[in-house]
């Protein structure tokens, strides 16, 4: 009679696999991560009842991501959750806002980004999408109810980029979630990580931003997209997803700024996705811009 395998077993048996993958993206080694991967087992009993075979999916996805399982660095973790579909606990990799921060900056598309939860009692100044804000906080008194967050990302050209959201923003993120449980117990560390996910997709894109995007990907497919899915276009239409539109305080800022010589037109076309009516705003404060953003790439 042959022996079952224990959850150990599959973990090492993921090792020619693991090491395929790694091969090719070259940002995590089997020895290290198989070792961060067994001491997260051994600390977490929810682990060790794991459906076995899902820890295998879970380390693999570790070398397809590149996201190193080291607790010191916080960038991603091995986590278990109930799985309706296989009636039993699964493993699944978990990214930090910190690892997706870090997959960015291996990218090259940013130098840093930091997000910040926003309180009622905090002082707060958005400036606009290309400004840094205002925000004056005391961190050792009580600072109310969370009311937003807040993302910004230092560009490789040494520019800076802001985005908000509102706590209506956060919670349909909440609401959208597909694991509920997280958002309970970890609401401030998911709003920021929602941030970020709606934050980079204004970012410029590089070679790499293939990693960062794939990481996106299996996020929202095990945890929920940033927005309601009612709201977005059907997984299997395979359409792009669009960049966020300015808000019309942010529209106005990019307005003024090539006014001022410190933005160009061509600058905002390439970064931003307009909507109809702030394009017929921007004709009218800037008559020489085309009616339509497709017409750009002819001038």
């Amino acid at each position: 009679m042959s022996k079952e395998l224990t959850i150990y077993d599959h973990l090492y048996s993921a090792e020619v696999e693991f090491n395929k993958i790694a091969l090719v993206e070259k940002h995590v080694r089997w020895e290290e991560e198989c070792e961060f991967a067994k001491q997260a087992i051994v600390r977490n009993e929810r682990l060790q009842q794991c459906i076995p075979w899902t820890v295998q999916d879970a380390i693999k996805n570790v070398a397809s991501i590149g996201l190193t399982l080291n607790p010191a660095l916080g960038l991603a973790y091995l986590v278990p959750e109930y799985s309706k579909g296989l009636k039993g606990q699964e493993c699944l990799l978990r990214i930090s806002s910190k690892g997706l921060v870090r997959l960015a900056t291996d990218c090259g598309v940013i130098r840093l980004a930091k997000a910040e939860i926003v309180k009622e009692l905090d002082e707060f100044a958005y400036k606009g999408i290309f400004e840094l804000p205002e925000h004056k906080m005391n961190p050792f008194q009580d600072r109310g109810k969370t009311i937003g967050v807040y993302c910004v990302a230092k560009l490789t050209t040494g520019e800076f980029m802001t985005d908000v959201m509102s706590m209506e923003d956060i919670k349909k993120c909440e609401s959208a979630a597909k694991i509920k449980d997280v958002w309970a117990n970890w609401f401030e560390e998911m709003a920021k990580k929602s941030m970020i996910k709606r934050a980079q997709k204004q970012w410029p894109k590089s070679k790499e931003s293939e990693r960062l995007e794939r990481a996106i990907t299996y996020d929202n497919e095990h945890e929920g997209a940033e927005f309601n899915q009612a709201e977005q276009p059907k997984a299997q239409e395979a359409l792009p997803q669009p960049k966020r539109a300015l808000s019309e305080l942010g529209l106005m800022d990019a307005i003024n700024k090539i006014k001022n010589g410190e933005l160009t037109k061509e600058r905002l076309f390439a970064r931003i996705e307009l909507s109809e009516d702030q394009i017929k705003t921007i004709n009218r404060e800037l008559p020489t811009l085309p009616e339509h953003a497709d017409d750009w790439s002819n001038q």
